[in-house]
């Protein structure tokens, strides 16, 4: 147990099994869809719609992370940018609260860095809001490099930093 910054006690719970991946199944969109409706709130929320297309979408590769044989979090990434046909885009990386700090992120960009890759892809870039710390701590990390400010791009005047990192073969 630990105590957080508003002095509130948090377990920490340790999984059973390691991260693990896997690329998205027809069965899995149901799963997809809760694990977005436990991370988003509307209006920023996607629609049933839209996931249901990135997912089914040749041009996307989907990663699931699993942890104890749980489906706990997401990424989605784009091979054929619209601007630059060079670089991938990942449209979201999402891991349940519950399971935040265990490394499903950290794996799932992992893989869609390697879908970039293996679709000949020079580069990777995405959004990520200037409130999500957890997120800029992880991209950064990974040697994302800020390349941008996209104004009130989520709404409610909050912005969006564009990151880009270079991959290497």
């Amino acid at each position: 147990m630990k105590q957080n910054g508003s002095g509130a006690i948090e377990e920490i719970v340790k999984p059973l099994t390691p991260v693990t991946t896997r690329l998205f199944e027809a069965p899995d969109l149901r799963a997809l869809y809760a694990i977005e409706e436990a991370c988003f709130e509307l209006p920023l929320r996607f629609s049933r719609a839209l996931m249901r297309s990135l997912a089914h979408d040749p041009d996307c590769r989907t990663w699931l992370g699993i942890v104890d044989n749980v489906r706990v979090g997401f990424a989605i990434v784009g091979l054929s940018g619209e601007d630059e046909p060079s670089v991938a885009y990942i449209w979201t990386i999402e891991v349940l609260p519950a399971f935040r700090r265990m490394g499903v992120a950290r794996q799932l960009l992992m893989r869609v860095e390697e879908s970039g890759r293996e679709a000949g892809r020079a580069a990777i870039e995405l959004h990520v809001s200037e409130r999500n710390a957890g997120g800029l701590a992880l991209y950064e990390a990974a040697g994302y490099v800020q390349v941008g400010v996209d104004a009130e791009y989520y709404g409610r005047r909050e912005d969006a930093f564009r990151y880009r990192k270079v991959l290497e073969s």
